[in-house]
């Protein structure tokens, strides 16, 4: 990576950090006012962040039966409906 790339890249990160930092100050400075808009602004972010929200277990738990029924699907020939185990004695 080129050096005058990087800087550009640490730069924009800088520059976009400070203006959310900013935006937010002046959000939470609205919001002391009382503002019923500040209200409204307030609850839109609180369902944005709702949205984002993910249980990881869950997450873990749908790929490995995810996995799980791969394995079985591709376990070599297809099954019989008539073949079962039995105990051979």
């Amino acid at each position: 990576m080129q050096p005058i790339h990087l800087f550009s890249q640490a730069v924009f990160a800088a520059v976009a950090c400070v203006f959310l930092i900013g935006l937010g100050v002046r959000a939470v400075q609205h919001a002391k006012s009382g503002s019923a808009g500040a209200h409204v602004l307030g609850a839109a972010f609180l369902f944005f962040a709702m949205g984002n929200m993910r249980d990881p277990t869950d997450e873990i738990a749908q790929q490995a039966k995810q996995l799980k029924r791969r394995d079985e699907d591709a376990s070599g020939d297809p099954p019989n409906g008539d073949d079962q185990r039995r105990d051979p004695c």
